[in-house]
């Protein structure tokens, strides 16, 4: 009789213990559901602010390649010692340029830092999507971060040293964004002498190979986010 009572507390007592670390178990298994839902979330919102980002990147490397194209075409003009175009095409790239070469791109991180402090990435599956969003975040956003320092530095320059001889007054326009829009030409004066000068000529070529990093650098830029929009769609799935 003893036996059978005992017998019938550890039975009683394995189903208590049992039903404990179940509980304990399910409680686990529903906060990691969470977790996930939670992930997959920040996925969604992720794919859709790296496709806003393409579409910024995209125009911005639209416009740093015009920008390459008028200083080609004012170093061309130049290259002779004589000048061809007249003072109206000279203001018109001249001021594409300097509004141009120095805009900089603004990579939206919020979603990334909401993964990294919610402990949201170490769920991401695909360990390739990791890698691509940290070497964004990190690596990529520093170099981009001391890019666009040189590039504003590059643009003072260019307002004290050039344009006090090539001066060229900006108008908006109508439907013109605060960051981004282009501006017409107003009033301008372009001095002959400074245009064909060494020291003009050296600043074109500067603002040519400072865009030609920066058009890189957003190149790699637009590779990773178009990786994170297939990667992050594949996540999903």
């Amino acid at each position: 009789m003893f036996q059978k009572s005992n017998l019938r507390y550890l039975v009683e007592f394995i189903i208590i213990i049992t039903g404990v670390f179940l509980s304990f178990y399910l409680d686990d298994l529903r906060q990691l559901n969470d977790k996930k839902s939670y992930k997959d979330t920040l996925i969604e919102e992720l794919i859709v602010s790296s496709q806003e980002d393409l579409a910024q990147l995209d125009n911005i490397v639209s416009d740093l390649d015009k920008v390459q194209i008028y200083i080609s075409q004012i170093l061309l003009d130049i290259a002779d010692n004589s000048q061809n175009l007249n003072d109206a095409e000279i203001a018109e790239k001249y001021l594409f340029i300097t509004q141009k070469m120095s805009v900089s791109f603004f990579p939206q991180n919020g979603i990334f830092n909401q993964l990294i402090s919610t402990g949201s990435i170490e769920l991401i599956d695909n360990s390739e999507l990791r890698r691509t969003l940290l070497s964004i975040f990190t690596h990529y956003y520093d170099r981009n971060s001391a890019n666009n320092r040189t590039l504003d530095d590059l643009y003072l320059a260019f307002g004290k040293d050039i344009d006090p001889y090539i001066s060229v007054m900006p108008v908006d326009k109508n439907d013109a964004s605060f960051i981004y829009g282009d501006k017409d030409v107003g009033t301008y004066s372009i001095d002959r002498e400074f245009y064909l000068s060494n020291k003009f000529k050296a600043y074109l070529l500067t603002a040519s190979s400072m865009t030609d990093k920066n058009i890189d650098m957003l190149n790699i830029f637009q590779e990773s986010y178009s990786k994170v929009v297939e990667l992050g769609s594949e996540e999903l799935q």
